[in-house]
């Protein structure tokens, strides 16, 4: 372990769980939001941690890259500036392990859903994938002067639209809301297609980080 006291921001619940197994961690959950982001951050920051990984899921740009690839950022791209990953702490994450997908991350304030928005921000940044936290813990890492790194899998690919009801499911502390996807289906049934393609991206990504953690160290 590099550090006494890690932080971890995640999007999801079930990202959570599975980061708490990463190590001895603060774990705090956004709820795929910015201003859960940022009151996740200051929740962090009242815990005294001195490094800070942004752990989970990422959509991918890259048109070549899988559903399930784990991605070590090297640094990431928020609002026109690079922020550099934390070499010791990556090296510590496993970058130079075989599987690992190394290269930049793009940060956004929303979720992305359309296959065209990412084609467009791929060629705008060659950026492997987005998310939604990663620039706010480069930014959060850089004020209080504190190493980070990115850990995240990708879940749906460059190629895959993702339907309305995903902007709009998850609770202020990132579960599922059930009540919302049921009454958005019934409202739009034609999402059930693409709802079933991403919840197989979703259940590869998850299994794909299961076992990278499960071998970690």
């Amino acid at each position: 372990m590099i550090d006494n006291r890690l932080g971890i921001l995640v999007g999801m619940d079930f990202e959570a769980r599975l980061a708490s197994t990463l190590a001895p961690a603060a774990v705090e959950t956004s709820g795929a939001t910015y201003l859960g982001a940022k009151k996740a951050l200051e929740r962090l920051s009242a815990q005294k941690i001195d490094s800070i990984v942004s752990f989970g899921f990422a959509a991918g740009l890259d048109p070549v890259i899988k559903a399930g690839t784990i991605l070590l950022s090297h640094s990431v791209v928020a609002e026109n500036r690079e922020y550099h990953a934390d070499a010791e702490l990556r090296t510590w994450l496993g970058a130079e392990k075989s599987e690992v997908k190394l290269g930049s991350l793009l940060h956004s304030n929303e979720i992305v859903t359309s296959s065209q928005k990412k084609e467009r921000l791929f060629k705008d940044s060659a950026c492997l994938a987005v998310d939604m936290e990663s620039g706010l813990v480069a930014q959060f890492a850089q004020e209080k002067h504190i190493p980070f790194a990115v850990l995240r899998v990708v879940c749906d690919t460059a190629s895959r639209n993702l339907p309305p009801l995903v902007s709009s499911v998850l609770t202020q502390d990132g579960k599922l809301n059930f009540s919302r996807i049921a009454g958005s289906l019934l409202t739009c049934p034609f999402q059930i297609k693409d709802l079933f393609g991403v919840g197989m991206d979703m259940a590869r990504a998850y299994w794909h980080l299961k076992r990278y953690l499960a071998n970690f160290h």
